[in-house]
């Protein structure tokens, strides 16, 4: 099976954790973010939210993505040191569609986050000459990865940097998601949980990882993306789950030619009913690519809805899973879907015995 690129470090910070390792041991024991918010929906009530609580209450929106990036960013660097003022870095955002929206006073929140990261991460790889911000929501790291890939396999770059930053805390977007009717609650089951999360890792081409004698943490082989049309404001029946199933098949056309079918599943589910509906469309089109224990991971229903940082965070989980020898099974399917109907899924798996 071919082996696209390998993961070779990664960072985090979440509301149950402050690294990746945490994160991943507090997920796998069933740890919980959910607290009352500071924030009030349109009816003045505090709503549930998964918040870091090690951040400031009155920081918010920008600024607060900010200070969960960072940190990540950083952690996903720290063991390549001795090898980043020498190495072709490109960075790639991957940042929620609500934060690039031009707002009324000419500000672009995205653009603002990603300046902060990019600052950041030039200053740790000197040779850093491309950057990249993709603001798609959820799948946005679906439809970065497939540039990612191809950098690498062209010798561009010899590093990508890629992450994920998404936070819900923020007046604006606590209003719009109460305005329609997505704000979970116990009167209200059919919504999401407000949550809060920096997610990062370095990719290389399994060639430049081996060169360097870098422990590889995961395998990435292949990624699909399609567009539904069915979306949170509109009544296309999600029970289609043409798109889904389309990327699903297609990320793993080359593992169901080999005969290697996946046991484990992440995705960015949260209790909405219209992305479950269609989940489960697409699971019994498509069992025939799925084996024991079939393990369905859906860390946004315990520590908030993760935006676009939910597939980084998929890819942190699993590396901290197999390099702790917890995982459920060596084959991983990530997928994910953004409000506006796009769908992504990456295939990956623990590093084989040549890595």
């Amino acid at each position: 099976m071919k082996v696209r690129a390998v993961v070779v470090g990664i960072g985090a910070r979440t509301s149950i954790g402050l690294d990746a390792r945490s994160t991943a041991f507090a997920h796998r024991a069933g740890a919980a973010g959910m607290t009352q918010g500071a924030l009030l929906d349109h009816a003045g009530e505090p709503p549930t939210m998964c918040l870091l609580p090690t951040l400031d209450p009155y920081c918010v929106g920008a600024e607060r993505a900010v200070q969960l990036g960072i940190p990540a960013l950083v952690e996903s660097l720290s063991g390549l040191e001795p090898l980043l003022a020498h190495l072709r870095v490109k960075q790639v955002s991957c940042l929620d569609a609500f934060m690039g929206e031009t707002r009324e006073d000419g500000t672009r929140p995205a653009a603002d986050i990603a300046a902060a990261l990019v600052r950041r991460g030039a200053a740790l790889c000197p040779q850093m000459d491309d950057v990249e911000i993709v603001a798609r929501g959820p799948a946005s790291l679906g439809f970065a990865l497939e540039g990612v890939l191809s950098a690498l396999e062209k010798g561009g770059v010899d590093a990508v940097l890629v992450g994920g930053v998404h936070t819900d805390y923020e007046p604006r977007r606590v209003a719009a998601l109460s305005l329609a009717g997505r704000l979970f609650s116990p009167d209200n089951l059919d919504a999401l949980i407000p949550g809060e999360c920096a997610a990062f890792f370095v990719v290389m081409s399994p060639d430049v990882a081996r060169h360097h004698r870098l422990r590889v943490l995961a395998e990435i082989h292949s990624v699909a993306t399609a567009f539904e049309p069915a979306r949170p404001d509109n009544d296309e029946s999600p029970f289609k789950a043409h798109a889904l199933t389309a990327a699903v098949r297609q990320a793993t056309e080359q593992r169901a030619q080999q005969d290697v079918k996946t046991g484990w599943l992440l995705t960015d589910l949260s209790f909405e009913l219209m992305r479950i509906h269609e989940f489960q469309s697409m699971s019994s089109r498509t069992q025939k690519l799925w084996c024991e224990p079939q393990m369905c991971d859906s860390p946004a229903q315990r520590i908030g809805y993760l935006g676009a940082a939910a597939m980084p965070l998929h890819l942190v989980i699993a590396s901290e899973a197999w390099l702790r020898g917890w995982a459920p099974h060596p084959e991983a399917i990530s997928l994910a879907g953004s409000d506006a109907g796009e769908r992504a899924v990456i295939a990956f798996s623990a590093p084989g015995p040549s890595t």
